[in-house]
């Protein structure tokens, strides 16, 4: 259980490290982008700068839809949690599934009374709510449109030249046939006649 902890706390303080209080709530990269480059970190800084996303609140992590996370409980609801998860973890290595799958089935029950719970909630009375005007918000859709097509992965001279002969190869079979069924259709349509 003192590993749990030890981990847990681990990752708080590399959440906390990470967070910046404000910008865009987003998912991590993937991997294989994590340390590709440094122009990668330079883009995904101005992306959420440039963004103006809203402020993430600090005890609700992101990828849980909406429930606390672990490290916002206090000290006795940590402990009951963990031994929750002890006590699933030790059914699981018993092998019995009835028991397994009850114990699965209270712990969604349990996530999905917090989620409801979570989005019933009022919004954070820290954070005024602001109105936008509609050009404002049309400027911000614009920027948000930009900073998406800059992260897109433009094709090289090599790739286009690539699509294009396809699409050429395409338009030449398809006007073949074309072709080949207007003659067709011609020569019964003299016969018929």
């Amino acid at each position: 259980m003192a590993r749990n902890r030890k981990r847990a706390k681990q990752r708080k303080a590399k959440r906390d490290a990470s967070a910046s209080g404000e910008g865009i709530v987003r998912d991590d990269i993937p991997a294989s982008l994590d340390h590709s480059s440094a122009d990668v970190d330079e883009f995904e800084a101005k992306l959420v700068a440039g963004a103006e996303g809203t402020p993430a609140d600090p005890k609700v992590d992101p990828s849980a839809g909406g429930v606390v996370h672990p490290e916002g409980l206090s000290a006795a609801e940590f402990a009951e949690l963990e031994d929750r998860i002890d006590d699933v973890e030790a059914k699981i290595e018993t092998g019995d599934q009835e028991s397994i799958s009850e114990a699965e089935e209270s712990l969604e029950v349990d996530i999905e009374a917090r989620q409801a719970a979570a989005a019933l909630a009022p919004a954070s009375a820290d954070q005024p709510e602001r109105k936008k005007s509609i050009f404002g918000r049309f400027f911000d859709f614009l920027r948000a449109s930009w900073s998406e097509l800059q992260r897109v992965q433009w094709p090289d001279r090599r790739q286009v030249g690539q699509a294009t002969a396809v699409v050429l190869g395409f338009v030449v079979i398809a006007g073949a046939y074309l072709g080949l069924a207007d003659a067709a259709a011609q020569k019964i349509v003299d016969l018929i006649i």
